[in-house]
């Protein structure tokens, strides 16, 4: 299924295309020396108000680029979801872990799904063996599913199994908490069978929010979208990248920063990051990767009035 045709759907409800699988090489793209490969798993298309409490009472600006394909369809924001594999000469890193396979959610697109995410592995010519990190920029649902899979006697075990899985210290211990339990009322407790299988198996590392995982790749504190939020900066002959995850989802951010996600858990903050990393790839000409934005979702950041526009890097 083309990221174009769409599934039957209640109008009411958000709706989603499957867009992992298919055939032949998985498409990469380089910064310097180090190969991204994007593991795709859903384009999910919710009603803008959904995402953004601010279109309850206000506008986005009509005619502008983001209000057109390829970030809306139909009427609806088009998020894709979206994790990516470094390979360095040496290193193999996950950046997030999508949303899972088999994992019951209250509803939605992660409820119970059954997409061909783990397969992308074997196309970018790794086995599931070989990725030795797997590192959360925070822990929302739709960034930790894969993390673990069944084990077939009822519960879950580390999908990659020579990995060590790495999270801010800050980020597990809010959602171990009683505001963190309260927030993932509305989805189920996806620490259960994601995160805390990882803890019990000896594989989860908390480390700082400034944690350098190799050389020329290291997180960034952008605490703000969830408690001990974070971005990856990977630097390589003479390239840097920014891998924001959920620092932005969709274009209408980028000519409103100020704009924070209803998930947003300090939307003040979030927006205050948004702002910052914004700044710093139009000012340095890096290449931005956000986890939701359209596929190929990596692009350069322009300054354009009192926000910025974006161009995607070519497929």
């Amino acid at each position: 299924m083309s990221t174009d045709e769409q599934r039957p759907h209640d109008p009411t409800a958000p709706y989603w295309v499957d867009t992992g699988g298919g055939a032949g090489p998985l498409w990469s793209f380089q910064v310097g020396e180090v190969e991204v490969f994007p593991i795709r798993e859903v384009d999910y298309f919710p009603l803008p108000a959904d995402f953004f409490p601010q279109l309850e009472t206000g506008t986005w600006t009509e005619g502008a680029f983001y209000t057109r394909e390829p970030f809306t369809h139909d009427g609806r924001i088009r998020l894709n979801q979206e994790a990516h594999l470094l390979r360095t000469e040496d290193r193999l890193i996950l950046v997030d872990a999508g949303g899972g396979n088999g994992k019951p959610r209250n509803g939605g697109v992660f409820d119970r799904a059954d997409r061909p995410f783990l397969e992308q592995f074997a196309r970018a010519g790794v086995s599931l063996d070989d990725v030795d990190t797997v590192v959360f920029t925070h822990l929302h649902v739709d960034h930790v599913g894969f993390a673990t899979s069944a084990d077939g006697a009822g519960g879950w075990v580390p999908t990659f199994p020579n990995a060590r899985y790495l999270v801010v210290r800050e980020e597990f211990e809010w959602w171990s908490g009683p505001e963190g339990a309260a927030a993932m009322r509305r989805t189920g407790d996806y620490l259960a069978d994601s995160i805390l299988p990882l803890r019990d198996a000896g594989v989860l590392d908390l480390v700082e929010a400034d944690h350098v995982l190799a050389p020329g790749i290291h997180l960034v504190p952008a605490f703000g979208h969830t408690p001990g939020n974070v971005y990856l900066v990977v630097e390589s002959a003479g390239r840097r990248a920014l891998f924001a995850g959920d620092m932005l989802h969709h274009g209408v951010q980028l000519e409103r920063p100020e704009w924070s996600i209803r998930y947003c858990v300090v939307p003040g903050d979030s927006a205050d990051q948004r702002r910052r990393l914004l700044e710093r790839a139009a000012d340095s000409g890096d290449l931005l990767v956000p986890a939701h934005f359209p596929f190929p979702a990596a692009g350069y950041v322009h300054r354009a009035g009192r926000g910025f526009t974006y161009t995607f890097i070519d497929v």
